[in-house]
């Protein structure tokens, strides 16, 4: 179970991450998507906020 919630986590996370990158141009669909299968998961927005925010390589914005 654990592990489904951190996979959960990086998939809407870096889906997060390329739409933002992308100036918001990309589809929001999948994003959202896989920002609602996180939420039902209990995962936060600020979880995911948390996530692009500490990793080394996301330093971008």
């Amino acid at each position: 179970m654990a592990a489904d919630r951190k996979q959960l986590l990086k998939e809407a996370a870096d889906l997060v991450w390329q739409h933002a990158l992308s100036g918001c141009a990309t589809d929001p669909r999948p994003m959202a998507a896989a920002m609602a299968a996180a939420r039902r998961a209990g995962i936060t927005v600020q979880d995911i906020a948390n996530y692009n925010a500490n990793r080394p390589d996301r330093n971008g914005l």
